[in-house]
This record gives structure tokens, sequence and C-alpha cells, in this order.
């Protein structure tokens, strides 16, 4: 049970923070990137709780933020 606790607050504290890097921040990049982490957290979390509908979000959020990551970070760091 504990495990699970730990990926349902990871999930939350990372989306937040993710929301105001986005907010605040001149770039999204951090913003992506603990998205991710959060993406992540939920997957795992929902998968452990056999929520098949928040598993099946945070899958498509997770593809939302490796095009975002693309998008501002790694493609021009590339690509030029």
């Amino acid at each position: 049970m504990r495990r699970v606790f730990v990926l349902e607050a990871l999930g939350a504290a990372t989306g937040i923070a993710g929301a105001f890097c986005m907010a605040f921040l001149p770039t999204p990049v951090a913003g992506f990137a603990l998205f991710l982490v959060s993406n992540l957290a939920w997957l795992a979390f929902a998968r452990a709780s056999r929520l098949w509908a928040l598993q099946a979000q945070q899958g498509l959020f997770l593809v939302s933020s490796l095009a975002g990551l693309w998008n501002w970070w790694l493609g021009p760091l590339l690509l030029g």
C-alpha cells in the first residue's frame, strides 16, 4: 500500500510543479519534463490500482509530454 501512496503523491506533486513551470517560466521545457515524471508515476499508480481509464488518459498525456519535450528541447538540440 505504501508504494501506491508514493506513486500517487509523486504524480500529484510533479504534475502541480509542471503546471507552475508552464505558467511562470519563459520556456515550457521544465514543465514538460515534470509532466513526464508525473505521467509515469500516474501510469504506475493506475496499473497497480487497476484504474484502466486513468491509465489510458495518462498514456495519452505521456505522448503529449514527449512531443512537448521534442518540440522545445530535443528536436532543436539535435536538429539545430
